[in-house]
């Protein structure tokens, strides 16, 4: 790979990662009730859960707390609160903007 393709994927690689912790802020602030979902705050280990995984060329934000996901996608009890996919989907023209300036 020459230099100037390296430099660039280490850009985009490094647009990617902060594009996971701008996602992981989101989630927090819509867990914390700051956003449109439901406050999903009771102990805060919900909260404290969400962290990001980097890797190369990926970001990963996940909770590894296992009714996270019934949070997020609901129950028969529960409404979904959807705070990772409408995170997510708000972030996601500012997360492009950023590759895209990466790429250039």
């Amino acid at each position: 790979m020459t230099k100037q393709k390296k430099e660039k994927r280490k850009r985009v690689n490094k647009a990617i990662h902060n594009a996971g912790f701008k996602v992981e802020s989101e989630v927090k602030q819509s867990i914390a009730g700051q956003k449109a979902e439901h406050r999903s705050v009771d102990t805060g280990r919900f909260i404290n859960s969400v962290n990001t995984k980097l890797g190369d060329m990926v970001s990963y934000v996940v909770s590894n707390l296992p009714y996270s996901k019934y949070l997020e996608y609901g129950t028969s009890k529960i409404t979904a609160r959807k705070h990772f996919r409408n995170s997510l989907a708000r972030k996601k023209p500012e997360i492009r903007r950023d590759i895209q300036t990466a790429l250039d």
